[in-house]
């Protein structure tokens, strides 16, 4: 799921002040330019906006939430939409989908049950330690797919290091094993979120656009009968290039981890009224959430939606008691505040954006343009676009990136008579696919923070899976899409 925990605070560094700088001098180079005579006097000013907010985004010379509420004033000012149609897109049903979605995580953070989950996961795993690599990897991807990618690497991280410096002693740091046990629970966390909509905000994004666009209503179940088996292949090649090719290591060395773990298991206090009616609620929302198709069938129930599930779900973590002694409800106002709201104002700055390219018909004129583009074989192209984006994401939010490049994409499907969700859905996995750099992802920063993993080892490392996941993304989002999708 989306990041929603804060890490250390950066110093600013000097590409967001040159990109401060550039973002409004590229604003007004464009503005400055003559338009082309195909071209209306709004789509130019659209251009001018996408080139600020590029600029802005892929430096973060402002907050990237900061940007993404630049639609909101520029786009009526230049009269390219009135007020309420540039702020619709930032109440988008999608939006509520992930914030309450955002809500019901917190729930289950906030009284530990991601921690019991991840231990029993692990206690299954066996005392090999390539096994055991497996085993933290798979309950992080599990878990990603319904909490925050930093809450799960932050919860795993610890639980990691206590492994390993049970296993190895003083040999823990700098190890193979510990290395590839940290850099194993960031990837599967980023992983993980590709399985469902709410697990990374652009699988949202795609969602919400395609049902903007062009109508298609795409439910929880669907994501699900595609991008979970996406990260059923892509976890067994991040356990392959850690294990086998980046940092192959004796077994004999660090056996004795099921023993760390089933120590950390049996501490855990008897389960809490409130882990297990934060597991009814977050079960009844899975069943809903992979039922709507059905549910939309009965009389009466036409408006049922994965919205609707995720929101119910926020709401039962505020009304249901937590059953202690100070008479807590499972979820209060003071915990639930902390929820990523920056993630929210990304998806309607970018949503407001592609409306407005739509409108004013810039998307076509795009289109036109790159028309040389979609007469390549389909495979072809999903594989320079997933290359692209798997590499461009290592350095530009991964948010920023699928909204930056979906509607584009869109306007040169429309020209090669290509559905839009065959090239918007691979861009919304690659964009997830940042295994290279600490600052492409959160999940990275954790592991780098914590000392055991420098930059080249982590880049060396990612590089690999980088160049294996553009093959295997593009070959399961070619051969799935048209399955699960018609």
């Amino acid at each position: 799921m989306a990041e929603n925990f804060s890490l250390p605070r950066r110093p600013r560094a000097r590409y967001q002040d040159v990109g401060l700088v550039l973002g409004p001098l590229v604003f007004v180079f464009f503005l400055m330019l003559d338009r082309p005579a195909s071209l209306s006097a709004e789509a130019w000013d659209v251009v001018a906006i996408v080139g600020l907010m590029a600029v802005w985004w892929a430096t973060e010379a402002l907050p990237v939430p900061a940007t993404s509420m630049l639609p909101l004033v520029l786009l009526p000012m230049m009269g390219v939409s009135s007020a309420r149609e540039a702020s619709h897109p930032y109440t988008d049903p999608v939006i509520f989908l992930l914030l309450g979605g955002f809500i019901a995580a917190m729930g289950m953070q906030r009284w530990g049950l991601h921690r019991r989950i991840a231990l029993n996961i692990l206690a299954r795993a066996g005392g090999h330690p390539a096994g055991l690599i497996a085993g933290f990897m798979v309950a992080s991807a599990l878990l990603s797919m319904w909490i925050s990618n930093t809450a799960t690497t932050l919860m795993m991280v610890p639980i990691a290091l206590s492994v390993a410096e049970t296993v190895l002693g003083e040999k823990a740091f700098g190890h193979r094993f510990t290395i590839a046990l940290l850099i194993g629970c960031a990837w599967s966390a980023s992983i993980g979120g590709l399985g469902t909509i709410i697990g990374t905000p652009p699988n949202a994004f795609v969602v919400a656009f395609m049902e903007q666009e062009s109508g298609l209503s795409i439910s929880f179940l669907e994501w699900m009968l595609f991008g979970v088996p996406v990260v059923a292949v892509m976890i067994p090649a991040a356990w392959f290039v850690l294990t086998k090719i980046a940092f192959p290591f004796s077994a004999d060395e660090a056996r004795g981890g099921d023993a760390v773990v089933a120590k950390e298991l049996s501490e855990l206090p008897k389960i809490s009224p409130a882990e297990k009616r934060v597991s009814i609620v977050f079960a009844s929302m899975a069943i809903a959430w992979v039922s709507v198709l059905a549910v939309r069938k009965i009389p009466g129930f036409e408006g049922f939606s994965n919205m609707v599930v995720a929101v119910s779900g926020a709401l039962a973590m505020f009304l249901i008691p937590a059953k202690t002694e100070d008479g807590d409800r499972l979820l209060d106002w003071e915990y639930a505040v902390k929820l990523p709201w920056g993630v929210l104002l990304l998806f309607g700055g970018g949503l407001s954006l592609a409306a407005a390219i739509k409108k004013t018909g810039l998307a076509v004129w795009i289109g036109e343009g790159l028309a040389v583009l979609s007469g390549a074989p389909l495979v072809l192209l999903i594989l320079a676009i997933v290359g692209l984006v798997i590499f461009l994401t290592e350095l530009t939010s991964n948010t920023a990136t699928t909204a930056a490049l979906v509607p584009v994409l869109a306007a040169v499907a429309a020209v090669g008579n290509i559905d839009p969700l065959m090239l918007a859905a691979p861009t919304a996995m690659a964009a997830s696919c940042a295994f290279m750099l600490p600052v492409a992802t959160a999940p990275n920063a954790v592991i780098y923070s914590s000392g055991h993993v420098n930059i080249p080892t982590l880049a060396r490392a990612g590089l690999w899976l980088n160049v294996i996941g553009t093959f295997l993304v593009t070959a399961m989002c070619y051969a799935l899409l048209p399955i699960v999708f018609g």
